[in-house]
């Protein structure tokens, strides 16, 4: 409310402000906290995008490993496992989020199926390690297919999938490659020797490397082979991460 005193406006009248200076009446607008929130409000929006986007990317990145066959939450899991990987790295300016100067090694773990954890079906472990030149490379350990996997009924062979994936999220690009794969039979008393696969590197246009490890399990009969996976039975998941950048 304003009133008039001694000629002077004095007082909020809307979202203005009228006070007395020396012999003169000045009018102001009063500050908008409504303009403040809405940019705030539209920075969060930005960085949420952010996230959604590279969540996008990587699903699509590995198709070929999750084959669809994941919960119906994914994508949504994959946005919020994005956001933490945002602000891995510290804070920065609400809108000024990237992927680049956050901590991918916060993505390491996430299952594309919530259903079927990948290490509730393989009972090994492997190693990975990402070189200065820009080697990649994963250790696996001995197998034998009657001890280290889980077989479920009806599968005669399982086959072990390695992709390893680069991405450039300010691109909005990924590219598999490698795609590394080892068939076991269920009744081979056959091992696999230990072994360490290295993989080179040289293209300097991404900033990311992600490793997923999966399983797919066959039922082969004669020359056929029928897939057992399914949205219940589809483990895979991201085991290793690295950021070029941060490197």
């Amino acid at each position: 409310m304003a009133i008039i005193e001694n000629g002077y406006l004095k007082g909020q009248l809307g979202n203005l402000v009228n006070r007395k200076v020396g012999d003169k009446n000045v009018v102001q607008t009063k500050p908008s906290d409504k303009m403040r929130q809405t940019i705030w409000t539209e920075a969060a929006a930005s960085d949420f995008g952010t996230a959604s986007t590279a969540g996008a990317i990587i699903r699509r990145a590995f198709n070929a490993v999750h084959q669809k066959l994941h919960d119906s939450e994914m994508h949504n899991r994959l946005v919020k496992r994005m956001q933490r990987v945002l602000l891995g790295n510290g804070k920065h300016n609400p809108g000024d989020q990237r992927v680049s100067q956050g901590n991918i090694q916060r993505l390491v773990d996430f299952q594309f199926n919530k259903n079927c954890h990948i290490y509730d079906y393989l009972y090994f472990d492997t190693t990975v390690n990402f070189a200065t030149t820009g080697a990649i490379s994963i250790h696996i350990p001995e197998l034998k297919g009657d001890e280290n996997f889980y077989w479920p009924k009806s599968c005669s062979h399982i086959v072990l999938k390695i992709e390893i994936v680069s991405l450039s999220f300010d691109k909005r690009q990924a590219q598999t490659i490698v795609s590394h794969e080892i068939e076991l039979t269920r009744y081979s008393s056959e091992r696999h020797e230990a072994k360490t696969l290295t993989f080179g590197l040289t293209d300097k246009d991404y900033d990311t490397i992600l490793v997923s490890l999966s399983t797919l399990y066959l039922d082969k009969r004669n020359s056929y082979a029928f897939l057992l996976n399914s949205i219940d039975l589809n483990p895979a998941g991201i085991i290793a991460a690295h950021n070029l950048r941060n490197s």
